[in-house]
């Protein structure tokens, strides 16, 4: 929706005439919120891509490890595509995209946002310049908030690799990698290593008396730092497309229906009792083919906005 909203604010360069979506709720607010024909909204990208083609390019904001497989039939079929981050989860699909889109003559790009921002432009025209001569070392860190963490890699779609089917740095920090190798243009990396683990958000860390639903059995949830009261109820708008995606079809749905959606849903169970399995720390060490160097660290949990 971000990239879509474009077509409300500069509607002279961008049109949505088509959605494809399994969920009826959310492919019928799409279409009408941007006025799509009955005849273009399709329950799935098979459907999609049996009419003849009708638009210039397709945005694919699946999820991670469904990015090719959606992929592949739009490209057969003709188009161009924006695809999010990352494009693939693994070397093998990684490359079914790169050869299916060589074949058809198509592009693919991918959604590095940062890459755009004034300040990472403003970076990138300076090294280009030689202003500071050679890249000896770049360090980059990413310190996951407190919030951002619990909801989406501890209790969210990313927090177990075997249902996201995506690593921490691939879900979350590709986006600091990609800018430190596009930083580096030319340089090509020639070594990695990376070491990380889960070391916070583990049943052993949870306070002492803490149940194993905040809503439901537990006595520390106007205290504990990570209760679902004090990061949804009491901020109810905070990651509202997340936490009640379940409630997204029920109008001016109440907070006693958001408690009562917290006391079964994923996101109502305490964060160091989660299934989650992804690494809530990791440190990154590249050498480049120069014999520069470069780093990322992602500290999870560590940052308070």
């Amino acid at each position: 929706m971000i990239y879509a909203e474009l077509a409300k604010t500069n509607p002279e360069m961008l049109e949505i005439v088509g959605i494809a979506d399994p969920n009826d709720f959310r492919r019928e607010q799409i279409g009408e919120y941007f006025n799509i024909p009955n005849e273009h909204r399709f329950k799935d990208v098979n459907e999609l891509v049996a009419v003849p083609k009708f638009a210039d390019a397709a945005i694919n904001g699946t999820m991670d490890h469904i990015h090719v497989s959606t992929s592949v039939p739009l490209l057969n079929a003709g188009y161009d595509i924006l695809l999010e981050k990352p494009f693939a989860v693994n070397e093998d699909e990684m490359n079914e995209l790169i050869e299916c889109a060589k074949k058809n003559g198509r592009k693919v790009m991918v959604c590095f946002a940062l890459r755009y921002s004034p300040f990472y432009r403003r970076i990138k025209e300076t090294i280009l310049s030689g202003e500071i001569g050679q890249i000896i070392n770049i360090q980059m860190a990413e310190h996951v908030s407190y919030h951002h963490m619990s909801t989406s890699h501890v209790r969210g779609k990313w927090r177990n690799e075997e249902q996201c089917h995506a690593t921490m740095l691939l879900a979350k920090c590709c986006h600091d990698i990609d800018i430190m190798m596009w930083l580096m243009g030319n340089d090509a990396p020639v070594k990695v290593s990376s070491f990380g683990s889960l070391m916070q958000f583990r049943p052993e860390n949870a306070p002492i008396g803490s149940g194993t639903r905040c809503l439901v059995d537990c006595p520390l949830v106007n205290t504990c730092l990570y209760s679902a009261k004090r990061l949804y109820i009491d901020h109810p708008d905070r990651w509202s497309f997340y936490v009640w995606d379940k409630l997204e079809n029920k109008e001016n749905a109440t907070i006693e229906d958001k408690i009562e959606l917290l006391k079964t849903s994923p996101y109502g169970v305490c964060a160091y009792k989660s299934d989650n399995n992804v690494v809530d720390h990791q440190s990154l060490a590249v050498q480049f083919k120069s014999g520069a160097t470069g780093t990322h660290n992602m500290i999870g949990g560590a940052a308070i906005p």
